[in-house]
């Protein structure tokens, strides 16, 4: 839960980026790629890095940020090479980061790191479905596509295993949407009554209590009932930066991860910011 000295940042966000924006004032830029999964929760980690460097520090740090899936991202930094059009990149998984620091090395900084965690819920709107998916399904039901969403893979690797045991998808009553935003839009648009969708999509935490749209159903299913874990990841790329540039590079990874930043402060407000969305940090 953020103390009040966080919630006295937060509020004072819009002005700080007021000032912030203003372009005689700006120091330093970087560029940020983020999965549509986290992008809403990236915009207000955003907005708190900038708003507590500026008031803490004077600091006019400046993130510009650009929302696409993993694998465009993934595309465009290895398009890009040495002058590539990010600073960092944050993957909805681990395996985009993973494979730019094996076959594209040259193109990294550093080791990946894990920021976040995630889970996958069936979810209605309209209709009870907390006692979980039925063996066998009788309605028809919506995924994020297994072979472009991580969400959609984790659940594939879910329906595969016991009771259902359904490895043709789509099929049956099992259909698919491109990515887990697109099929979450489909359940709330009522194409489908249900499907399975990110926790974070759907999940708000305030104090450690968690809370969903009023009226929802939701069953959650955890890794050990049948996928692999989640693991939202970041990677820093390898352009050259100026020193303003790398230190608030550093100072933002610091911020999201709860790291020591440039200034040897740990900073515990972007993953405040995180666990309000329902993530759960990659140590819990």
């Amino acid at each position: 839960m953020l103390n009040s000295r966080m919630k006295k940042l937060a509020a004072g966000v819009s002005a700080a980026l007021a000032m912030i924006y203003t372009p005689a004032q700006a120091a330093s830029t970087i560029k940020v790629a983020v999965a549509s999964s986290f992008a809403t929760a990236a915009s207000d980690v955003i907005g708190s890095f900038q708003a507590y460097y500026f008031a803490n520090y004077g600091l006019t740090y400046n993130v510009a940020f650009t929302i696409a899936t993993a694998q465009q991202i993934e595309a465009n930094i290895i398009a890009g090479g040495a002058t590539g059009p990010y600073d960092l990149f944050l993957s909805s998984s681990v395996k985009e980061p993973r494979d730019l620091t094996k076959n594209h090395a040259t193109l990294v900084s550093g080791s990946f790191f894990h920021y976040a965690r995630d889970r996958i819920d069936l979810y209605s709107p309209t209709v009870d479905v907390t006692s979980g998916l039925p063996n066998p399904p009788t309605a028809d039901f919506v995924i994020p596509d297994p072979t472009l969403d991580v969400y959609g893979a984790a659940t594939a690797e879910l329906l595969a295993s016991a009771p259902w045991y359904i490895t043709t998808i789509p099929g049956g009553h099992v259909f698919t949407r491109p990515s887990a935003g697109s099929t979450l839009s489909a359940i709330k648009k009522g194409t489908y009554t249900s499907g399975f969708v990110a926790k974070s999509q759907i999940c708000r935490s305030v104090g450690g209590v968690e809370s969903y749209p009023a009226g929802s159903y939701h069953k959650e299913y955890r890794p050990r009932d049948g996928y692999t874990p989640i693991r939202l990841t970041g990677i820093a790329i390898a352009l050259t930066r100026t020193t303003d540039q790398q230190a608030e590079l550093a100072d933002f990874i610091a911020f999201l991860t709860g790291a020591t930043d440039t200034h040897s402060v740990v900073v515990p407000i972007g993953q405040a910011v995180i666990q309000s969305y329902c993530f759960r940090l990659p140590a819990n």
